[in-house]
């Protein structure tokens, strides 16, 4: 039995193919994304340093809570929450500067990898920028409605243009 030609090949291959290609070039606003996420990144491991630093010395607690409320980094109680909070006192009596600097420097892993990506060119960037800037922003709409802040409602219009202008412009999701 013979393959008709044009058929067309399987999902799984054409997704594989279209993430390892190379972006188009890069105009303003990509410059932009990808110098916010680059310098996005070293503060958060700047600020996880100092975390660290202050926290073993207790100097920082008032001012992590406020950063924690600030940067939307509050756990809530979900399930998973709360396993992965019982994961982490079974491995060890971490503080919650350590748990919050920890976080931190995931975060910037992410954001770090998203920048660099998107320097390179790489489409899978784009595809990583777009999927984790916009599975946060549910959450950074809620915490504007709770409690809104000039430096959380930024941030959300921020996030929407950005997933909106790569999904749109770079023509991600479509024809894969």
């Amino acid at each position: 039995m013979n393959k008709a030609p044009s058929q067309r090949p399987h999902y799984a291959a054409r997704l594989w193919a279209e993430l390892g290609r190379m972006g188009g070039e890069h105009d303003a606003f990509i410059k932009v994304i990808i110098v916010e996420r680059i310098v996005k990144a070293i503060v958060l491991v700047a600020l996880a340093v100092g975390l660290l630093v202050a926290g073993n010395r207790g100097l920082l607690t008032g001012w992590a809570d406020y950063a924690q409320d600030q940067l939307n980094l509050q756990a809530g109680n979900s399930v998973i929450v709360q396993l992965l909070l019982k994961l982490v006192v079974y491995i060890g009596n971490f503080s919650h500067t350590t748990l919050l600097a920890v976080g931190a420097v995931v975060y910037a892993f992410l954001e770090g990898t998203e920048g660099v990506g998107l320097a390179m060119r790489r489409r899978w960037a784009e595809y990583l920028t777009v999927i984790a800037t916009g599975i946060l922003i549910p959450y950074e709409a809620y915490e504007v409605i709770h409690k809104i802040t000039l430096f959380k409602v930024g941030a959300l219009l921020l996030n929407v243009a950005v997933v909106g202008y790569l999904a749109y412009r770079k023509r991600l999701f479509v024809g894969i």
